[in-house]
């Protein structure tokens, strides 16, 4: 972006012609305006289909309307609100056993919770029974993970497998774990799931294994991380006290930190006509990139786009909530994006409630973006009891 001196650029990425753009405005026209001209971009991404199979996230046009359909119908709020019974009895148990003054590493605490929040909450787990069951079920999901991170190349020579090959050997077991729970459990997510219009049990389980996969806790981790991590600077102290006592305040924290923090850097499309980016000309079948993380933080629409300034949602951007694409925007929204908002608003009031914290003195807190975001190194918090 510094290079081309521009926040719409191409250049060739995985040997395709691709558009980049971190523009606010072209990324509005993407994910909005102009979404009827680009399709998903990421089912020739040959490796993560292999990974997930026939997911919404891969499907365009009438055959993604149908499978958003039958997701919104999953996570319909009177669904979300007993879903969220399960969430607090999980983020009650584990920040409720953090120590006063122990040190923490945000991120690992995070991606524990979360981790266990979607095992019981996706797969009907009662972690507290079934800890070794849980822990397997874990080191799947990570192996799984690594295969989307790695080089995608199927290798196992004498016992010795690529990572990829660990990862699609996951991915079956993980699946035959999804298969059974579904003709097990009678109750919550499992049972809403398959009474849904899915098309086959194959479609069902597939989906069923993205909720379960890391995915969704690495997301859920890295927003709490980032919040926990603002809110423990000295400079921030009054803005988590005020927090902690207002409500709306807290929404106005949240949506700083989902536009300043996304999870994943960006998202990309294939463009079936011309089309006109933010007055940048892409041709027919070339690839559209865009930057989460940069239209977030376009000076154009956002002063001061680098700071943490909550009180930007009540004053210069009051407007402009709806132009965080940390979620996406538009027919390809993230079906569960309020679902989330729940959780990480839930767990933000329990820490507020039952804790104050500051950072250790003297640490690097650089970030990485890749592949999702969070600190560079293991940064640490110390939480103090409140009342003790």
């Amino acid at each position: 972006m510094r290079i081309c001196n521009s926040r719409v650029f191409q250049l060739r990425a995985l040997n395709k012609p691709h558009a980049f753009v971190a523009s606010n405005q072209g990324v509005k026209e993407i994910l909005e305006d102009k979404e009827d001209m680009l399709e998903m971009g990421y089912k020739d991404f040959g490796y993560m289909y292999s990974l997930y199979g026939d997911l919404v996230i891969f499907n365009s046009d009438d055959e993604a309307l149908r499978l958003r359909n039958i997701l919104h119908k999953v996570f319909r709020p009177e669904e979300v609100a007993r879903y969220m019974g399960e969430v607090e009895i999980v983020s009650s148990r584990l920040l409720n056993s953090i120590e006063d003054k122990d040190v923490v590493i945000p991120y690992k605490l995070f991606k524990v919770l979360t981790t266990e929040m979607c095992l019981q909450l996706f797969l009907g787990l009662e972690l507290e029974n079934a800890k070794e069951q849980a822990a397997s079920i874990t080191e799947l999901t990570i192996a799984h993970w690594h295969g989307l991170i790695s080089i995608p190349v199927n290798f196992n020579w004498y016992g010795y497998k690529s990572d990829y090959t660990k990862a699609m050997v996951a991915k079956n077991r993980l699946l035959s774990i999804v298969n059974k729970r579904l003709t097990e459990e009678t109750n919550g997510f499992l049972n809403v799931i398959r009474e849904a219009e899915f098309k086959s049990k194959a479609e069902m389980a597939n989906h069923v294994l993205l909720f379960v996969s890391a995915l969704v806790p690495k997301a859920l981790a890295s927003l709490m991380t980032s919040f926990c991590i603002e809110l423990a600077k000295p400079q921030n102290r009054e803005k988590r006290l005020r927090a902690a006592q207002d409500d709306r305040y807290l929404e106005n924290v949240l949506q700083e930190v989902k536009r300043l923090w996304p999870p994943f850097l960006g998202g990309r499309r294939l463009a079936k006509e011309e089309v006109i980016i933010d007055g940048y000309k892409v041709p027919a079948g070339h690839y559209v990139g865009f930057l989460t993380r940069a239209a977030n933080c376009d000076p154009k629409i956002f002063p001061e786009p680098e700071k943490f300034l909550p009180e930007r949602w009540d004053t210069c951007n009051q407007l402009d909530r709806e132009r965080v694409w940390t979620f996406g925007s538009g027919p390809r929204m993230c079906v569960g994006h309020k679902f989330i908002h729940k959780i990480i608003k839930l767990l933000a009031k329990h820490l507020l409630q039952s804790y104050e914290w500051e950072l250790v003195p003297n640490q690097d807190l650089t970030y990485k973006w890749l592949p999702v975001s969070r600190p560079k190194n293991d940064v640490q918090v110390v939480f103090t009891k409140i009342g003790l």
